[in-house]
């Protein structure tokens, strides 16, 4: 009986250390299949990501510490032996059969040397190849007025820069669940405890600062330059984060701002001791129509009283930018600037030309473009004018204040022609107006637009057969409705022809001409009900009858 229960006991020990071991290697197994190499990750959420170098390590340049992993070949005259290394938390390596050697702090050169000299102290005739299999991670500190501070891990190849924009990517991942919880129509009661419980986040926090981000290192403080860095390129401007440094990232507060003669104006942070020459970089730098001799600065001195002063290219290293700067690069006055034109349509070169104001026409940048195509129609002609069209019609505007009944019928007139034709452009109506338009002087950003000779109309409405038909001026008006399938029992006595130069709706008479791409439209009678229209007449009388009614009574009164 005993020898049984001992059989027992010991069967199910092996069971439960088998299980064991199957779980410990189901775990490694699991952890060894995920990316080990993550450059970014926080507390609450690990990323897992292959790191991608800007460069090639630099062995001189790269510091060895607990976490990374070396690989390591010993090639001896009976053996060839295949190691993965860790370096410890202590900073040491352990080579089996060769033992301990303390790499922590050194370049990756210093470190590779070292483990091979331990090696060869023992087997000095062994061939040893050493290489870096996988980088360190470590934690750093970020801090600011952030909704994720905290503890960050990183690689010993991360920029400022990198850290940066997981954090504002996180910033953009907090928002987009804030709106998609609350946008949620459908939350319960559990569901609304959940978003009162989230209320702090969703607090709108301010622009985080590029320009005045702080690397705290032991006693020193570095800065990063995000900004000028992406403009300038320079890796000082964006330094590699080191192992026990602390991030600190600002709000974005004052600011400066650059106008004129610049490649890209605007507002840019300010940051401390920036020199005019710097802001005008960061800015793009100058345009070739800036004038480098007249730069204005306007600078307050109080919360209400400012002054302004000159500067000049030379003077521009000396001058130190001050918060609410307002700088004003000035142009060249005499700077010739080349006044282009864009022809399209249907001609065989089509593009921007340069032309002389007031001297070319529109016929020389026809020619210019190659003159007509043989899909062109010639008697229509388009031009744009962008500058003029920014002008305000003040007539216009004036009118439509005034109340629709109220207008006059001049007024009235005008805000159809208006409607009709857009401010700056021109329409050839006829083949002859189209030929005198070629005579007109160009303006700068003028557009002329050639369209296609399609060689149809169309017929809508009122037919058995609507639809676009062959366009021949030898065809009548009462021919193309004929074409059409004729009259539809529905069609109303009116008769319209919408003229495709002008947009404008006439009535059809014989004197109207019918041209290529114009619109026959045969409105259609609106169905109605015959009782309704009986009962909207009984109404109408009898308001009509008590009103005649009060009137009386109120004779009588009187």
């Amino acid at each position: 009986m005993k020898k049984v229960l001992f059989s027992i006991i010991l069967s199910s020990l092996t069971l439960a250390q088998n299980l064991d071991l199957n779980a410990l290697r189901n775990m490694q197994a699991t952890i060894s299949a995920q990316p080990k190499n993550s450059v970014f990750d926080s507390e609450t959420k690990q990323q897992n990501s292959v790191n991608v170098l800007e460069l090639p390590i630099n062995e001189d340049e790269y510091v060895v510490g607990p976490g990374d992993v070396f690989r390591m070949n010993i090639i001896s005259s009976d053996n060839i032996s295949i190691h993965s290394l860790t370096v410890s938390p202590t900073g040491d390596l352990l080579i089996p059969s060769f033992g301990l050697v303390d790499i922590d702090g050194l370049s990756l050169r210093s470190a590779i040397k070292a483990q091979q000299r331990k090696v060869l102290k023992s087997n000095p005739t062994a061939k040893v190849h050493i290489q870096l299999s996988q980088m360190r991670q470590f934690k750093i500190k970020v801090i600011g007025h952030l909704r994720n501070p905290g503890y960050y891990k990183i690689t010993p190849v991360t920029r400022v820069s990198d850290i940066y924009n997981a954090i504002i990517e996180k910033e953009v991942e907090n928002d987009n669940s804030i709106d998609s919880k609350y946008n949620n129509s459908n939350n319960t009661l559990n569901d609304q405890a959940i978003l009162y419980a989230d209320i702090d986040n969703m607090i709108k926090y301010p622009e985080l600062s590029k320009r005045n981000i702080s690397l705290i290192r032991a006693k020193d403080t570095l800065k990063a330059d995000l900004l000028a860095f992406g403009t300038l390129g320079k890796n000082d401007y964006n330094p590699i984060i080191k192992q026990g440094d602390i991030v600190k990232i600002p709000l974005s507060e004052r600011s400066a701002s650059i106008f004129g003669g610049i490649k890209i104006p605007g507002r840019y942070e300010y940051i401390e001791d920036e020199s005019l020459i710097s802001i005008i970089n960061i800015a793009g730098g100058f345009r070739r129509d800036a004038n480098i001799n007249e730069i204005e600065i306007t600078r307050f001195t109080s919360a209400k009283q400012k002054f302004t002063f000159s500067a000049n290219l030379a003077d521009a290293k000396n001058i130190i930018i001050e918060p609410e700067d307002h700088i004003m690069v000035k142009y060249e006055r005499d700077y010739k600037r080349q006044d282009v034109v864009n022809i399209a349509g249907e001609v065989n070169y089509p593009g921007y030309y340069t032309i002389e104001t007031g001297k070319t026409k529109i016929g020389d940048i026809l020619a210019k473009a190659g003159g007509y195509t043989d899909k062109a129609d010639k008697t229509k002609l388009f031009i744009n004018n962008e500058s003029i069209s920014k002008i305000p019609d003040r007539e216009k505007n004036r009118i439509m204040i005034i109340p629709e009944q109220n207008r006059s019928a001049e007024e009235k007139a005008y805000i159809k022609a208006r409607m009709l034709t857009k401010k700056g452009t021109i329409e050839s109506t006829s083949f002859d107006h189209a030929n005198s338009l070629l005579n007109l002087n160009v303006t700068k950003n003028d557009e002329i637009i050639v369209p296609e000779n399609f060689d149809f109309i169309e017929v809508l409405g009122a037919v058995l057969k609507p639809g676009r038909y062959p366009f021949d001026e030898n065809i009548s008006f009462s021919k193309y409705i004929n074409i059409a399938g004729g009259l539809t029992k529905t069609a109303m006595n009116k008769k319209f022809i919408i003229k495709a130069a002008t947009g404008q709706r006439l009535r059809y008479n014989r004197k109207v001409p019918i041209e290529n791409g114009d619109t026959i439209f045969i409105p259609e009678q609106l169905e109605f009900n015959r009782w309704t229209v009986f009962k909207d007449i009984l109404a109408t009388l009898g308001n009509a009858a008590a009103l005649i009614v009060v009137i009386q009574n109120a004779i009588g009164t009187n």
